[in-house]
């Protein structure tokens, strides 16, 4: 009896769902193939993930469904995963696949020797920063400045006051100044002190010196010191905001100063003018960002925001998102699956199925 009961369950609520794939895809009548079809993945979650043999994900639920449209059985594919995109692309060409799912950014480049399907999923360019604590930030600040030419304005600031001291001390001492009643030593001591005050404050009085050398040097330091110290000070604080903080990216011109790393990225990066450097791997950006060597990294925000959810942590979407990526399944160029193909994510994409699959992987 309980046998019959979950029979009359699955005929009534899961029939439904089983029929609506073959009604999606009425006039697309295409004959078994003989031979094994090849099926190219790269995994690339949210849209290939799993097992190797066996796959899931985005771009796996949609050849699924494109496989009932043109009447393809599991027995009639097989799966194989390829490490890098550019050797996926090159099996391709070769003829070694048969269809490419892994998720490939539509552009003119790569249609020479593919042809890919009509875009099946519009996605964007998201950037990703680094997300430090006050700590993080504050060592990274030390490090920049170590590494930076602060130390060497710094110096140069002191080595100035010194030389503007010993100038001071040389010429008053043989003038009778009072400064240097107490000895050269309390003298010299007193000079580098009036000197601190003359360079970084503009404090004094042409008149505080007796000799006339003294004065004219006064007077210099009044009208062009003052200029001096802004200038070192603007140095400063601009190597500080640009170099120590952790880096906001709001527009593309915050690009232009930062070091930029990228994936699926270089062909918006050469129409922006935007130096990107090419990574191959996730975890090989997510190394270099971390550890500040580079301070902004370019991919797909989905596959981003996936990685995020599974622990990627330490870093942390900017505000800014660059431009659309659309994402197409690619052939072999003349295949004649193509056209049965598009014909079934035309009409796969206007079909409720899709929405759900988005809802599983993208929660959208």
């Amino acid at each position: 009896m309980r046998a019959l009961f979950l029979a009359v369950l699955l005929i009534v609520f899961g029939a439904p769902v089983f029929a609506e794939v073959p009604d999606l895809c009425p006039d697309i009548e295409r004959e078994i193939p003989d031979d094994q079809i090849v099926i190219g993945t790269r995994f690339e979650p949210p849209f290939i993930q799993g097992d190797k043999r066996n796959p899931e994900g985005l771009a796996v639920a949609l050849f699924e469904l494109i496989a009932r449209c043109i009447n393809l059985d599991r027995a009639n594919y097989q799966f194989i995963e390829f490490p890098t995109e550019a050797g996926l692309k090159l099996a391709t060409v070769e003829g070694a696949v048969d269809i490419v799912i892994a998720p490939l950014a539509l552009n003119a480049d790569d249609e020479i020797g593919l042809d890919f399907t009509f875009p099946y999923f519009q996605s964007q360019l998201a950037t990703l920063v680094a997300e430090r604590t006050k700590s993080a930030n504050f060592k990274r600040l030390i490090d920049r400045i170590l590494q930076s030419n602060i130390l060497s304005i710094i110096g140069g600031l002191l080595a100035f006051m010194i030389v503007v001291a010993l100038y001071y001390w040389y010429f008053e001492r043989k003038s009778g100044n009072e400064f240097f009643e107490g000895g050269p030593l309390s003298g010299l001591y007193r000079a580098i002190i009036w000197a601190a005050l003359v360079v970084f404050q503009g404090r004094g009085e042409p008149f505080d010196l007796s000799s006339r050398g003294g004065q004219l040097i006064m007077l210099f330091l009044i009208f062009f010191g003052v200029t001096i110290i802004s200038s070192f000070t603007a140095v400063i604080t601009s190597s500080l905001t640009l170099q120590g903080l952790e880096p906001e990216v709001s527009t593309v011109a915050d690009l232009q100063d930062k070091v930029v790393e990228g994936k699926d990225a270089e062909v918006w990066a050469e129409e922006n003018f935007i130096k990107v450097r090419t990574t191959r791997s996730l975890p090989g950006a997510y190394w270099d960002l971390t550890t500040g060597k580079v301070d902004v990294f370019i991919h797909e925000k989905e596959v981003l925001q996936y990685h995020m959810l599974q622990g990627m942590d330490g870093v942390k979407f900017s505000q800014l998102t660059v431009a659309p990526v659309p994402l197409a399944l690619a052939l072999p160029e003349g295949s004649v699956l193509r056209e049965d193909i598009n014909r079934a994510i035309l009409r796969i994409l206007a079909s409720p199925l899709w929405e759900d699959e988005l809802k599983r992987y993208l929660g959208e």
